[in-house]
């Protein structure tokens, strides 16, 4: 899955890409999702691969894009066994129409929906309980709250 800056944000493997895309994305019932890594708001489109060596080729993958909301994974490349050409997906599924992704990207309109994202991840931590990875991923999507922030307030001074 590819951020609205087109960074690598998460990797993650499906037996049917669709089920799972609207598990996430329409129904957000997977944990990820639920949890408050994966913030929907923020993906633009996933790549996706035909492999029947799923585990290993998951792994060459993490090690290629190095996505960011990944912990704890393996960054290493596997053996050469895996059957995918890391740089061209046997497919692309863009989520959102060209309008609608000029509108997220807007900096005003980021820093919102972050704020949002941030706050729905606290009230989470407080009142379910958190994981390590839950820690660290309220402090990337401060992170991103941030790099948000100081584009719409101008920072680097190029608006």
């Amino acid at each position: 899955m590819f951020d609205l800056d087109d960074r690598p944000a998460y990797v993650g493997r499906s037996s049917n890409l669709y089920s799972r895309l609207r598990q996430h994305f329409v129904r957000q019932d997977s944990s990820v999702v639920s949890y408050g890594r994966l913030d929907i708001w923020d993906i633009s489109h996933v790549d996706w691969w035909s492999t029947e060596k799923d585990k290993i080729s998951e792994k060459a993958l993490l090690a290629h894009h190095s996505p960011y909301l990944n912990f704890g994974s393996e960054r290493e490349y596997p053996d050469k066994s895996y059957d995918i050409n890391l740089e061209n997906p046997d497919g692309t599924v863009e989520l959102l129409a060209e309008s609608e992704q000029e509108f997220r990207s807007i900096p005003y309109n980021r820093s919102k929906q972050k704020l949002e994202h941030l706050s729905r991840m606290v009230d989470k931590i407080k009142y379910a309980g958190h994981s390590a990875d839950t820690r660290k991923t309220l402090l990337v999507h401060q992170e991103i709250l941030q790099e948000n922030l100081a584009e719409f307030l101008d920072l680097d001074g190029t608006q």
